[in-house]
């Protein structure tokens, strides 16, 4: 066949796999195709029916026993991986502060996974007993984030983990065993030999940060979720004020329901944007990477300009997110009363800044770096710790941004149990009824209704 009709992702054109390597499983594919399910389940399935046994099948379940599944596959193939000689060597050309903080990230993993876990049951505790089963639904969504971005994380992080140790001893030719700091550029004996191993570490790289682009993902389905709660909880509070018996409440009311469509407006703008891009940037590198597979010779750096440009525009909408959450929360703070707007923002700031945003700081102070003459970029490399990481090698550094986000999603966790009880008082308003609690009790009213309008001595009479 002409090379020239061959598509640029070729299934048969796998990379041979270097030696000692161990097979991972893809959890960026894994956990794309259980949202997929679970988002249909959250649609059809009964679980928000009062009257039937559904309520203990509550979609978060199902998604935390996914998540468990791959955080205890990723602490194993992690754990195998650093009790082996070449796992121990791995650390011997790193900062010192390195190694500390990777093999700490494993606990940090399994703590947001606990604290997540047991902050959702409280959730579905108070769903199971009919209270505010829109309200706590969406909640659940928003605490179940760290735990879903941290096992992608973590995922990542033993993939990449595995490539380093699968690099190390000793290679043909006199080669000397090769450091972590090295394996990047790392010479195999015969030519062959070396495009494959660079194809490889490639193939490594975009599956490592597949897991990550499924996590955000799910961010911006849970930015989407708090912007819906927080719209609707401003909406209920303004239609309260129409029915002040204060004449200038009531047209300061009318004159906020025009300001707060405009908002919406520009805030589902942003919102929809970031999720967009998430969905299609996680799409189609899963696709790529999954039923296809990139030859050995040739167009990864076709594969990385596309994702690249898919990166450009998930920084904008990110930011674009951020910018649109701030104008909600300064435009109509005093009218989110009880809700503890702040810490809610603020979590959210920091959660949609995973996605893109921080990752694109460190890439543009490495472009910076490399315009700087030589004595500026010495005296940069001297500065502590942002000087080591800058000098991290592609590989290296997304280990260390792993270990990064792990510790973050802690803290995240941290605000999330303050940010989000689920014993506020908000939650029982009844004049904040969302949409979900809507359909719960016409359905119920419509339920009754043949009872009420049974004539006495019917079958259906009581």
């Amino acid at each position: 066949q002409d090379s020239d009709s061959e598509p640029p992702f070729h299934v048969s054109a796998l990379p041979p796999a270097l030696p000692n390597s161990t097979p991972m499983l893809d959890a960026g594919l894994v956990l794309y195709i259980g949202l997929i399910f679970i988002l249909f389940w959250r649609w059809f399935m009964g679980w928000r029916n009062r009257k039937t046994n559904w309520i203990y099948m509550n979609y978060s379940f199902i998604l935390y026993v996914l998540c468990l599944v791959l955080l205890v596959y990723a602490l194993a193939m992690f754990i195998h991986a650093a009790l082996k000689d070449s796992g121990k060597a791995s650390w011997s050309t790193l900062p010192g502060w390195f190694k500390p903080m990777m093999l700490g990230a494993p606990g940090a993993a399994v703590l947001v996974f606990v604290l997540c876990g047991t902050q959702t049951l409280q959730h579905v505790n108070e769903i199971r007993k009919d209270r505010a089963i829109g309200k706590h639904d969406r909640a659940v969504q928003i605490v179940l984030l760290p735990a879903v971005y941290g096992v992608m994380a973590m995922n990542s992080m033993a993939r990449l983990y595995q490539l380093v140790t699968n690099h190390q001893g000793p290679l043909p030719h006199g080669h000397a065993q090769q450091s972590a700091s090295s394996l990047v550029a790392s010479l195999l004996a015969s030519p062959n030999a070396t495009v494959a191993a660079t194809a490889r570490e490639e193939l490594f790289l975009s599956k490592s940060e597949t897991c990550f682009w499924v996590g955000d993902l799910y961010e911006a389905w849970a930015l989407y979720q708090f912007a819906k709660l927080t719209l609707e909880l401003i909406q209920a509070s303004v239609a309260k004020m129409t029915h002040s018996d204060d004449a200038a409440e009531r047209d300061k009311a009318s004159a906020l329901q025009v300001a707060h469509s405009a908002v919406e407006s520009i805030a589902w703008l942003g919102v929809m944007l970031f999720l967009i891009v998430c969905v299609l940037q996680a799409g189609w590198s899963i696709y790529l990477l999954t039923w296809t597979t990139l030859r050995s010779e040739a167009d990864w750096a076709g594969y990385n300009t596309r994702e690249a440009q898919f990166g450009a525009a998930g920084m904008v909408a990110s930011a674009g997110a951020i910018y649109n959450v701030h104008v909600v929360e300064s435009t109509f703070h005093s009218y989110l009363e009880g809700y503890r707007p702040l810490l809610k923002f603020i979590t959210v700031k920091v959660i949609v800044s995973f996605a893109f945003f921080q990752k694109g700081i460190f890439s543009v102070l490495k472009a910076f770096k490399a315009t700087l003459p030589g004595t500026a970029q010495n005296l940069a490399d001297k500065v502590p710790l942002i000087g080591d990481i800058l000098n991290l090698s592609e590989v290296e550094f997304q280990l260390f941004y792993d270990s990064l986000m792990l510790y973050e999603c802690v803290l995240i966790c941290l605000l999330h149990w303050w940010g989000w009880s689920a014993y506020e008082d908000w939650y029982l308003d009844d004049s904040i009824r969302d949409e979900e609690d809507e359909k719960l009790l016409a359905s119920e009213e419509e339920e009754r209704r043949p009872l009420l309008d049974a004539p006495s001595g019917s079958p259906t009479s009581v």
